[in-house]
């Protein structure tokens, strides 16, 4: 990848438009925090309304010795009416024309019915408008968010989704199945489908389908392809990841013309070398007996997020369809 590749790339102008409704850090990556960010280094202009915004995340990481939390957090979540009067303003402004609808964390029920009724509206406006949901509610097993959200997502979100990408906890919770194997995550991402979601990725967490060197996940379009990616296990566990995956997949899907399985390649791309800066930076620290907090080397890795490298230990594979 050269440095003319890189420039050509920022300079490249596009007219898309993406309203992203997530958590906000001021400190960290999380939530959009870690999304936006990579959607503008790729040209895309967002508008962001932050569901929360707190001094700094509250999820755990997994580094070897380093700290695994934060012991405060201070900040305000964002009511529904508070929504409903932001995007009211922008409706009255005529400024709320979207190629693309961003959602991500949200840990309040009538919030996620607002954007349920936001999200209805940008597509009666413009049924082009593409819907990339982030179910975000729990991972390993539990929940981090109330459970009052499922039947949300389930009677609200899922039917106006044109993309989710759940991890297999996710997954599990959304299609009432037990998600441990690679056969268990195909039967409940074509329950998905079934109820209108065109593409689903499940990010990870299929237990019985990695290794200790190797995670995997899936891509699955309905009536076509579902490919299985494989790739390098790194040490370290890290806030945010998930986040900045969603809005890459934004990227690409758009850039390849839906094309998945070369989209989620180039995600996993960019990701493998996002986690290995995070974990080496990590590993520093460890050296220096820190005990600072380790966040994502985000902007330290914005070249791999505009030119993914060529990542030829990301194995892709096409699943038979036999649905």
């Amino acid at each position: 990848m050269s440095n003319t590749q890189v420039i050509a790339e920022l300079e490249r102008e596009r007219d898309r438009h993406v309203l992203s409704i997530q958590s906000h850090v001021v400190h960290g990556y999380a939530g959009n925090k870690a999304s936006v960010f990579p959607l503008q280094l790729h040209g895309f202009d967002v508008d962001f309304i932050n569901s929360v915004q707190y001094s700094n995340h509250a999820g755990n990481i997994e580094y070897l010795t380093l700290p695994t939390r934060y012991p405060t957090v201070k900040g305000q979540k964002l009511t529904e009416k508070e929504l409903e009067e932001l995007y009211e303003g922008l409706v009255l402004n005529n400024v709320n024309h979207y190629t693309h609808i961003l959602t991500g964390y949200c840990g309040n029920v009538e919030f996620l019915k607002k954007i349920a009724d936001i999200v209805k509206d940008l597509k009666k406006k413009d049924p082009t408008t593409k819907y990339v949901c982030d179910p975000v509610m729990g991972d390993n097993g539990r929940y981090y968010t109330p459970k009052e959200l499922k039947p949300v997502y389930l009677d609200l979100i899922i039917p106006l989704a044109d993309v989710l990408t759940p991890n297999a906890f996710e997954l599990g919770e959304l299609t009432d199945t037990q998600i441990e194997t690679e056969e268990d995550c195909l039967r409940a991402v074509k329950i998905l489908h079934d109820k209108g979601v065109k593409t689903v990725v499940v990010t990870s967490g299929v237990t019985g389908a990695q290794t200790d060197e190797c995670l995997r996940c899936y891509a699955s379009v309905a009536g076509s392809e579902i490919y299985r990616f494989t790739f390098p296990r790194l040490r370290g566990q890290f806030v945010g990841t998930g986040d900045v995956f969603a809005s890459l997949l934004v990227v690409w899907l758009d850039e390849t013309n839906g094309n998945v399985a070369e989209s989620v390649k180039k995600v996993l791309g960019s990701m493998q070398k996002l986690i290995q800066r995070t974990s080496d930076f990590a590993q520093q620290q460890v050296d220096q007996n820190s005990r600072a907090m380790c966040e994502l080397r985000l902007v330290q890795s914005r070249k791999d997020l505009v030119l993914p490298p060529t990542c030829e230990q990301v194995k892709v594979e096409k699943i038979e369809n036999t649905n």
